[in-house]
């Protein structure tokens, strides 16, 4: 009972913190990609999930890494981050943390499960450097 009733509450706090992220639509990603400035792709999956395949210019700062990439993060602060991860959940999680810290951010519509499902162009699986 105890276990069903915190899935509950951890699904309630991805879903309100999904629902203050503006969204983006995947044609409006695509779009933005091409323009003079693009937005920053931040993928928040682990690096196995990102090194399996990622969108094109994504950066990889998994969700539960965000201390270890700070020096990064406030480098990307003055630009609008495009956040995903494959469902949704992660990505919530990241876009509280980051929201909290006054960043600029955009939900990707759908994240990558949605975006595989379109045959919208994505990054070939890569090995990790060393092997």
């Amino acid at each position: 009972m105890i276990k069903q009733g915190l899935f509950l509450l951890f699904g309630l706090v991805s879903l309100v913190a999904q629902a203050a992220t503006e969204i983006i639509s995947q044609q409006a990603l695509l779009r933005n990609q091409m323009s003079a400035q693009p937005h920053v792709i931040v993928d928040v999956r682990s690096e196995k999930e990102f090194l399996a395949g990622h969108l094109k210019g994504a950066i990889n700062i998994p969700f539960d890494q965000i201390n270890q990439h700070q020096s990064l993060l406030e480098r990307l602060k003055p630009q609008t981050l495009v956040v995903y991860c494959r469902s949704g959940r992660r990505a919530a999680i990241f876009e509280q943390a980051l929201t909290e810290q006054g960043f600029s951010l955009l939900h990707l519509s759908g994240d990558y499960l949605s975006w595989q499902a379109e045959q919208l162009p994505v990054i070939a699986p890569t090995e990790p450097v060393g092997q």
